[in-house]
C-alpha cells in the first residue's frame, strides 16, 4: 500500500534524529550506522516517487475539469475571439495648408496645429473642435494646453537669434528667487613631511541670486485669419516675437536694462576687466591682445570667445587685420573667417555699431562661466479678443519668466571707449 508524502516525511525525520543521536554515542557501531543511513536513503527515494505520483494525478484531474467546463460553454467562432483593433485617427488638414511649407516649424502639420490653437483660444468654434479631437486640452477654463511645436519653434528661434540663450549657463529655477552656489576658493596643495599631519583646506562658496521677471510681447492679427493663411501668418508672428525676445535678452546681458533682467550688463559692470580706448580711430590690435590677456580664467576647459557687432568687425576690425600685412589677392577675395587672435567671433547686434563715449566695443571671455541664465517658466501664448475689438483684430500675447546674472565677472574682459 502506497503511503502519502506526509507520512514518509515524518518517518524520515525520526530516522534522522535516531542517526544523529547514535553518532554522538561512543558505543555506535559501523553496521548500525550504515543500516540507518540506508533506511534514510530508501525513505527519500520513496518520498520522490510519492511526490511525482501526486503531481501526475493533479495534472490529470485539472485536464479533465477543463474539458468538462469547455463542453458546457457555447461554441465561439475564431472571428469572435480576435480582438478588434481600432485604427488611430490621423490628423487631417486642408489640402491648401498641407501644400504650404513653413519656414519655422518642422512640418506643415505642426504649424497648422499651432495656428488652430490660437484660433481656438480666440473663440473659433471650428478650431475648438479640432483641438479637442487632438486631445490637446479643453476650453472649459479659458484655453487649451500650448502645443509643444509652438513653444519649441519659438525657443529654437530665440536660441538662433540671441547670444544669451546660446552661451550663458542655463539654470532651471524651481521658484521665483533662486540661489545658485558660486565657487570662490579652491583646495590648496601642501608639502607634507613624512609621518607629519596633512593640512586640510576647504572649498569656499558664495551665493548668486537669480530673480525671475516676466517678459511679455503683444501683437495683433486680423480676426479674418482663416485656415488657408494660418501657416504663413503664424511663421511671421513667431519669428517676430522670437527675434524681439532674443534681442531684449542680449541687450540685458551686454548693455544692461533699467527695470529689466540685468541692470548693469557687461558694459557697466566695474568688476569686468576694462581696456580703454580714446576713440575708434585709436583702436589697435594691441587693444585686443590686452583685452584677451585681461581675462582671469583659472578653470580648465574655458572656451573664450569674442562678442562684437558685425558692422564694427567687418569695418574697423577687418581694416586692422588687413593692414597687418601678409595678405595677397587670394586672401582678400576669399575673405576672412570670423576669428580674432585665434578665438571665434560671435556677432552681437545689441553691441554698438557706431562707437560713442562709454560704449562697449567688444567683449572677450567664456559666457558659460561668467553668466547665468535662469528659466522659471517657458513661453506661453494667449489671444485677446476684446482688446482690439474696435478694429476687429485679435491680440496675440506671449510671456516668459526668466532671469539673468553676471555671476563671475572676473572671467570676462571688454574694450570700452573713454
Amino acid at each position: 500500500m502506497r503511503r502519502n508524502p506526509n507520512d514518509i516525511n515524518a518517518e524520515i525525520s525520526e530516522v534522522s534524529l535516531e542517526l544523529e543521536a547514535l553518532a554522538l554515542t561512543e558505543e555506535a557501531g559501523l553496521d548500525e550506522l550504515k543500516k540507518l543511513q540506508a533506511r534514510a536513503s530508501e525513505l527519500e527515494g520513496e518520498l520522490d516517487s510519492a511526490l511525482q505520483l501526486e503531481s501526475i494525478k493533479k495534472e490529470i484531474l485539472a485536464k479533465r475539469e477543463a474539458e468538462a467546463q469547455a463542453a458546457s460553454q457555447p461554441s465561439v467562432s475564431a472571428e469572435a475571439v480576435q480582438p478588434s483593433v481600432e485604427e488611430e485617427p490621423k490628423m487631417k488638414i486642408p489640402a491648401v495648408a498641407a501644400g504650404q511649407r513653413s519656414k519655422v516649424f518642422a512640418s506643415s502639420e505642426d504649424a497648422y496645429v499651432s495656428g488652430q490653437y490660437l484660433r481656438a483660444i480666440a473663440g473659433n468654434q471650428e478650431a475648438k473642435r479640432f483641438m479637442n479631437d487632438l486631445s490637446i486640452g479643453t476650453d472649459n477654463r479659458g484655453g487649451f494646453t500650448t502645443p509643444a511645436p509652438l513653444s519649441n519653434a519659438l525657443i529654437n528661434l530665440q536660441e538662433e537669434y540671441g547670444i544669451a540663450r546660446q552661451k550663458c549657463r542655463r539654470i532651471v529655477m524651481s521658484q521665483n528667487t533662486w540661489d545658485v552656489p558660486k565657487l570662490t576658493g579652491h583646495v590648496s596643495i601642501n608639502y607634507t613631511n613624512e609621518a607629519a599631519a596633512i593640512g586640510s583646506s576647504d572649498l569656499t562658496f558664495a551665493q548668486v541670486q537669480l530673480v525671475a521677471k516676466k517678459m511679455t510681447a503683444l501683437t495683433k492679427i486680423s480676426r479674418e485669419l482663416d485656415e488657408d493663411s494660418i501657416i504663413p501668418m503664424l511663421d511671421t508672428v513667431v519669428q517676430s516675437i522670437a527675434y524681439a525676445l532674443a534681442i531684449e535678452e542680449d541687450t540685458n546681458l551686454f548693455i544692461g536694462k533699467s527695470g529689466g533682467l540685468e541692470l548693469e550688463g557687461i558694459e557697466n559692470n566695474d568688476s569686468v576687466n576694462d581696456v580703454n580706448v580714446a576713440n575708434l580711430g585709436a583702436l589697435a590690435l594691441t587693444d585686443f591682445t590686452a583685452c584677451a590677456a585681461g581675462v582671469d580664467t583659472h578653470v580648465v576647459g574655458a572656451r573664450n570667445e569674442w562678442y562684437i557687432n558685425p558692422s564694427l568687425f567687418n569695418g574697423a576690425v577687418r581694416d586692422l587685420l588687413n593692414a597687418a600685412g601678409g595678405n595677397n589677392i587670394t586672401n582678400i577675395e576669399a575673405g576672412q573667417r570670423p576669428l580674432l587672435l585665434g578665438y571665434p567671433v560671435n556677432f552681437v547686434h545689441t553691441l554698438p555699431a557706431v562707437a560713442g563715449s562709454g560704449n562697449c566695443l567688444a567683449v572677450f571671455g567664456d559666457l558659460n562661466l561668467g553668466c547665468y541664465f535662469g528659466e522659471r517658466r517657458g513661453t506661453e501664448f494667449r489671444t485677446l479678443t476684446e482688446l482690439y475689438a474696435n478694429t476687429d483684430q485679435i491680440g496675440v500675447q506671449c510671456t516668459q519668466r526668466v532671469s539673468l546674472s553676471i555671476a563671475n565677472p572676473e572671467v570676462l574682459s571688454k574694450i570700452t571707449l573713454t
